[in-house]
């Protein structure tokens, strides 16, 4: 009859650490990944761009168009409505290396504006992202369109690995 004594303990503590160790590894990527994504904005001043997006998000959220019936004149009664109640600096159509983005707020966050684009100015608005997410956060202010709308376009974000891409909708 065995001896139960001798018989030999199955040490499992190397799957735990090796299980461990991965996820550690999991979150490091995760972690560089993200700082990866991150603008040039965001990494040199991310206080700044904190505090900017703070008070702009509280802003968007008070703002009312008004008498508005194109792309353009959103832009110009957002950049207004901005102008009349933060201290940024705040550009409208700057001539910049990534483009000419709608608003551009203390050289750190860039609003761009679509109407109830359809599938062509969707497609742009995601290459204009593109281009400007590398130098500032970027927001896309969607106006009129339907939630389906909306959902295609932070789809599409996603697809192309931007869904750090904040997409507000406007009815």
């Amino acid at each position: 009859m065995p001896n139960n004594n001798n018989q030999k303990k199955i040490d499992f503590s190397h799957l735990f650490i090796g299980v461990g160790g991965a996820m550690i590894g999991a979150w490091w990527i995760k972690n560089e990944v993200a700082e990866w994504k991150k603008s040039r904005a965001e990494k040199d001043h991310p206080e700044d761009v904190e505090e900017v997006c703070k008070e702009i998000a509280e802003l968007l959220d008070d703002w009312t168009p008004t008498d508005c019936k194109s792309e353009n004149d959103y832009t110009i009664d957002l950049f207004n409505y901005l102008a009349d109640n933060c201290d940024y600096e705040i550009e409208m159509y700057p001539n910049t290396s990534e483009g000419r983005p709608d608003i551009l707020i203390e050289n750190l966050l860039v609003l761009e504006l679509k109407v109830n684009p359809n599938k062509a100015e969707r497609d742009r608005l995601v290459t204009q992202c593109m281009g400007y997410s590398r130098q500032w956060v970027t927001w896309a202010i969607v106006i009129d369109a339907s939630a389906s709308k909306t959902g295609k376009i932070e789809n599409l974000l996603a697809d192309k690995g931007l869904e750090y891409i904040l997409v507000i909708p406007y009815s």
